[in-house]
């Protein structure tokens, strides 16, 4: 029964731009890897003291997502949007997600999730140009409410030029407006999500051009 998301914690990707320092200004645009980037919200199960599982834990779907900003000023050009598809919640059980589906997240009325940084803070480099970490500030619009959220994120880039940003973020659900799901409608699961999530950013790949051939095709 755990719903709220990443999609604060996708916020984090945002930070990724720290971990590379171009000799002089240069706007990045990245895009997230929306199959290579996972998120999870786990909450506590009813009467977990008693059941062998404590913690309810699903999945979400990232739809999209975008990070620009300049690497050598990250704190004041960074910027991040990401957006969460509420209904791919998959928990491994039919009869939760049937629960957070229609009666907790209400994916008939909000399908999706969405994260915007306005700000990013505590910048640090532990290694030049590979590893970093900072936190991103946002607004996470979810259930119809926007609220300020803080995610602290690790940042790596790879030879290649893949970056990821790994995390977790613990808020209460219920300030967004989301019901508390309850086992047989009288024992209330926990009122907390806890998020963990995994953002892979790369480049955009530029759209290939036709062939000569198919060019010259009447």
């Amino acid at each position: 029964m755990n719903h709220r998301f990443a999609s604060s914690a996708i916020l984090g990707a945002a930070a990724l731009l720290v971990v590379r320092a171009p000799a002089r200004a240069e706007i990045m645009h990245l895009q997230v890897d929306t199959q290579k980037s996972t998120i999870s919200a786990a909450v506590q199960e009813p009467l977990s003291r008693l059941r062998d599982v404590a913690f309810a834990e699903g999945t979400f779907h990232i739809s999209s997502g975008e990070i620009d900003g300049d690497p050598a000023d990250v704190a004041t050009t960074g910027h991040v949007k990401l957006v969460v598809d509420l209904t791919t919640y998959n928990s491994g059980s039919d009869h939760r997600d049937r629960i957070i589906l229609s009666s907790a997240l209400e994916t008939r009325l909000y399908t999706t999730a969405i994260f915007e940084s306005t700000r990013i803070e505590k910048v640090e480099v532990v290694v030049p140009g590979a590893v970093g970490s900072a936190t991103v500030v946002g607004n996470l619009t979810l259930h119809g409410t926007t609220r300020q959220i803080s995610v602290p994120v690790r940042l790596s880039l790879s030879p290649e030029g893949l970056l990821t940003g790994d995390g977790e973020v613990t808020f209460r659900y219920t300030e967004f407006g989301v019901k508390v799901p309850r086992l047989a409608f009288v024992f209330p699961a926990g009122d907390e999500v806890t998020v963990k999530f995994r953002i892979s950013a790369t480049t955009p790949q530029p759209a290939a051009s036709p062939s000569k051939s198919a060019a010259a095709t009447p």
